[in-house]
This record gives C-alpha cells, sequence and structure tokens, in this order.
C-alpha cells in the first residue's frame, strides 16, 4: 500500500525491536499515527528507515514490508538489537539530517541484556544521548519511554531489579534534563502484550502508542491521550513468525 501523504510535524520515532517490529506486526508506530491522525494532527514520522525486521530467516538487517497493515508513515530510526550504548553515538546526526521536532525514544532492554550496562552506566549513556541529540538541535523535544516489562523479568527476580532500577534512573535523568517521561511500562504485561515474552504483540502496541500519545498530549497540548479501556486487538498471525526453509 502506498504511504499517506507526510505531514507538517516531523517526529522521529528511535528504539530497538519493540518499535522496528517483525513480519507481520501493525507495530506501535502504526497504532501512534493513527491516533494522531484520528485527532487530526498533521504528522511526518521520519528517519533513515521504513521497513520491519525479516524474522523468519537467521541473518541480520534483512528487513521486509510485510506489515500487517502498510497504509501509514512508516519512517522510523529502529533497528533490531540497539542499546542507548551505541545510540548515543549516532543520534547527533540522524537529528541534524532528519530535523525532527520532536524525538520518541524507546530503548533499555538491550543495554541490560546484551551489554551488561549497569544503572550508573545507564545513566551517563542517556544524558550523553540527550546531549548529543540537543547539540543537533538545541530546541528538539525529546520523550523517553521506560523499558517494558519481559518474561526475563518476571523469571528472574535479580533481572527484574534491574529493570527497576534502570527505570528509577531514567527518571532522575529525565527530571534533570527537562525530559519528559512516556510511561510505556505502566501498562504492560508480558504475559498479556507480547507474543515471546519481549516483544509486543498488537494489544502490547495500542499500550505502547497510548503511553507516547498521553505524554505528547499532557505535556505539548498534541493530540489526545488514548482512550481506556483498550480494544482487544487481534493476534499475531503465526505463520507471519515461521522460519523460511
Amino acid at each position: 500500500m502506498k504511504k499517506p501523504p507526510e505531514g507538517d510535524i516531523p517526529i522521529m520515532i528511535v528504539g530497538d525491536s519493540i518499535s522496528h517490529g517483525s513480519s507481520g506486526d501493525w507495530t506501535w508506530r502504526y497504532f501512534f499515527w493513527k491516533h494522531l491522525k484520528k485527532c487530526q494532527v498533521s504528522v511526518d514520522l521520519v528517519g533513515p528507515k521504513d521497513t520491519l525486521d525479516n524474522i523468519r530467516t537467521a541473518q541480520v538487517g534483512d528487513d521486509d514490508d510485510t506489515y500487517a497493515d502498510s497504509g501509514f508513515d512508516r519512517d522510523h530510526d529502529a533497528q533490531w538489537g540497539r542499546p542507548y550504548l551505541t545510540e548515543k553515538e549516532e543520534i547527533h546526526d540522524k537529528v541534524a539530517e532528519y530535523q525532527p521536532e520532536y524525538l520518541l525514544v524507546l530503548l533499555g532492554i538491550n543495554d541490560l541484556f546484551w551489554y551488561g550496562v549497569e544503572p550508573t552506566q545507564f545513566t551517563a549513556n542517556l544524558r550523553e544521548f540527550i546531549g548529543n541529540a540537543r547539540a543537533a538541535a538545541p530546541e528538539i523535544r525529546i520523550i523517553v519511554g521506560t523499558v517494558l516489562e519481559t518474561q526475563k523479568a518476571l523469571d528472574e527476580p535479580e533481572f527484574g531489579a534491574l529493570v527497576d532500577a534502570t527505570n528509577a534512573q531514567l527518571r532522575t535523568v529525565a527530571a534533570e534534563e527537562n525530559v519528559v517521561v512516556a510511561e510505556t511500562a505502566a501498562e504492560f504485561r508480558a504475559a498479556e502484550h507480547t507474543w515471546d515474552g519481549t516483544h509486543p504483540n498488537p494489544d502490547g502496541d495500542l499500550r505502547i502508542a497510548a503511553a507516547f500519545a498521553d505524554a505528547l498530549s499532557r505535556c505539548y497540548a498534541l493530540g489526545e491521550a488514548y482512550s481506556r479501556p483498550f480494544p482487544a486487538q487481534a493476534g499475531v498471525d503465526v505463520k507471519a513468525k515461521r522460519s523460511i526453509d
């Protein structure tokens, strides 16, 4: 399906697999864009990518465009496996190139799971990320999401405590740096809102989108808060996630 016309307010979504999505997904980007359009907000999602991750192969970086519904502005800056640890070094140039007015960021789980980043180092990385984004655009408005619940955090109390400590540090840094927090973890439950214990199913996508929409509405009067209760969404097509032999 052809991408709709671009709007007037550039927003860049920065994330990892949670925001990138994979074969067959709607993504939270879809629900977020649809909500703002419903609110008659003329938004232009920007970034270097417009694809999903092709999860049906073992290759890295072989994206595909098999969205459940591709009829939305698909541009983004999300990549499977990305942490703050590396994105802090790249965000300046991306902000300079795509010139977003708003930066919506959902990162962190990979820092903890794959890179062993402790909360104190996470704090330093987050501050550097914010500083580098602002160096490219001093007036940019930044909203950061909290690290979501995963099945690993439920199964391993030590990892769950690490996620909680990291989110506490994230909120502290955001307050000190005048950055808005989207409480993406508040209504997100791994058992109900993921398809594999980590990655969101459509019900999870809806809750992430709502958290960012709520933050935009509350802090910047852009759009409206997401209405509750959330409507139930159809599940992920399991065929879309099957490996290609």
